[in-house]
């Protein structure tokens, strides 16, 4: 089993690096660095096993750390010290029931799996579970440090940051059984990647279950928990066996993995063609009084309204919604109109990741390249550079006029509101409140169509296959969600970002007209 086990770490690791090397020449100016031939480089290809082993054991921790972070430190702050092990108990409780009915990467159809049962035979007894006691492995590994440092802040046994991992194992165990007999008996196979509507429900009331302490403050009794999952690590043991023993891996995975990578793609293609068939009009009466581009855009837009306006304008009257309740609030205490002018006043760059968030520019970008230019590209007087250009300004007018709706919204509602809370400040104040938001708006609305455009990172599957704009659209929320933490000054902070947003927009606008000729192609 140890054979089988390396070679498919091998094998993980080979398509690994593979892709690191494909990431990292479609970085434009590493391309040109990094050649074809250095795939069967021996010294680069050692570089980046190093690398890729790295990450693998850094991921043990990253991902377990930022699971214990996220969804029980921060969740447990707000309850008393005294009660914070019964709130980490419960969420990791609940949490670990809706994990094992829904994350078990026994059932998870990848690619992995495909390369080494399908295509390379082997043995699939053997890789299942030598690569399932590999995971659980990293899961006793990731949880018991994670929880071992969270015993810093909550006095947290040392017994139970050891029996929380070990019931979370156990927990999949007993859901990998039950998932295996399912087939042997009645031939229902469990794919993680369509989970059924009982598993949807079975994690919704898990959450709930989580979480809704926060607001009652009632807890079950410190030993039924422990006790709870003592009874689950028992059964879960016992059951191992039956998942050790089991004889069907191979039929299963047959009917599991019978769709190729390739298949799927079509498949995946097929749902986005029907998909895009039920949001656009197709009424021949749908017309524009426009000429040329002008004309095949506002087509594009108006055919498209469904899919292109519909978010915008739910957007917009939620945010309507919110401003009046907050509005009546302040109108009856005080307390709120001073909250809204220390949010307004002192932290507006806070409102740069809410626009970043309900941005719909990318969406659009996708919708655009789905049900048009994917086709289009294939036609060489679509690639001509006054033609990139036209559709770009045309595309960029109204991509604007689609987030402005939202964006007004806020900007109005941000500016009634801090008039209704009292607020004395000077009528600059409000002009440059609203001047940010709109600017801000319009700056995503750009920094969207123009990666689109310099970048074009999509497939005819609507796959991402560009590193380059994946890594900037990272930076992008990297950087918006920085600055939740930036205080400033409304009158500094909202000069600078006006600022800012026409400098990109020059900038943006005159990289598209020299370079967007040359990069605005369909990826294969």
């Amino acid at each position: 089993m140890l054979k089988c086990f390396w070679i498919s770490f091998q094998l993980k690791m080979a398509y690994r690096i593979n892709s690191i090397l494909y990431a990292l020449r479609q970085i434009p100016l590493v391309k040109k660095v990094i050649p074809v031939t250095l795939y069967g480089n021996k010294i680069l290809k050692n570089i980046i096993t190093c690398i890729a082993l790295l990450w693998e054991l850094l991921g043990i921790f990253i991902n377990k750390g930022l699971y214990v972070l996220v969804c029980v430190f921060v969740p447990s702050i707000f309850v008393s010290k005294e009660t914070g092990v019964l709130m980490a108990l419960n969420i990791l409780f609940f949490l670990t029931i809706a994990g094992a009915i829904s994350n078990n990467t026994m059932f998870d159809p990848t690619k992995d799996k495909y390369y080494a049962m399908i295509l390379m035979r082997m043995d699939a007894r053997k890789y299942t579970l030598t690569n399932y006691l590999y995971n659980m492995f990293k899961i006793l590994l990731g949880m018991g440090i994670s929880l071992i440092c969270l015993r810093f802040f909550f006095n947290i046994p040392l017994y139970i940051c050891i029996l929380i991992p070990v019931y979370i194992v156990f927990s999949k165990m007993i859901s990998a059984a039950f998932s295996l007999y399912r087939f042997d008996k009645k031939g229902q196979i469990r794919n993680e990647n369509s989970p059924v509507f009982t598993v949807w429900t079975g994690i919704i009331i898990c959450w709930i279950l989580a979480y809704a302490v926060l607001f009652f403050q009632t807890f079950l009794p410190f030993y039924v928990y422990i006790g709870a999952m003592l009874i689950v690590c028992i059964v879960g043991l016992i059951l191992s066996r039956y998942v050790w023993n089991y004889g069907k891996y191979k039929e299963m995975y047959r009917i599991l993995l019978q769709n190729t990578p390739l298949d799927m793609q079509a498949i995946m293609k097929d749902a986005q063609a029907k998909n895009i068939t039920d949001t656009i009009k197709m009424d021949e009466t749908i017309t524009s009084d426009k000429t040329g581009y002008a004309y095949f855009n506002d087509l594009f837009i108006k055919r498209h309204k469904k899919i292109l306006w519909r978010y915008s304008k739910k957007l917009s009257l939620i945010i309507i919604g919110v401003a009046l309740v907050i509005g009546i609030g302040e109108l009856f205490f005080d307390e709120v109109g001073m909250i809204v002018q220390k949010f307004v006043l002192d932290y507006l760059p806070y409102f740069i990741f809410i626009l970043y968030s309900f941005n719909s520019s990318k969406s659009v970008v996708q919708a655009m390249f789905r049900n048009c230019d994917h086709s289009m590209l294939t036609y060489s007087f679509y690639r001509r550079p006054e033609v990139i250009f036209s559709l770009f300004r045309l595309r960029l007018r109204s991509l604007i006029l689609i987030n402005l709706f939202p964006a007004v919204a806020l900007a109005i509602g941000l500016d009634v509101l801090l008039a209704l809370s009292g607020s004395k400040e000077s009528l600059l104040v409000y002009l440059i409140v609203f001047i940010c938001i709109i600017s801000t708006s319009i700056f995503f609305s750009i920094h969207y169509l123009t990666c689109y455009y310099l970048l074009q990172p999509y497939n005819e599957f609507t796959e991402t296959k560009s590193a380059t704009y994946s890594l900037i659209m990272s930076l992008t929320y990297g950087i918006c969600f920085a600055f939740i933490y930036l205080h400033m000054s409304t009158y500094v902070f909202g000069t600078i970002m006006t600022l800012f947003s026409l400098v990109y927009f020059v900038i943006s606008y005159r990289l598209v007209y020299k370079k967007a000729s040359q990069t605005f192609r369909l990826r294969r």
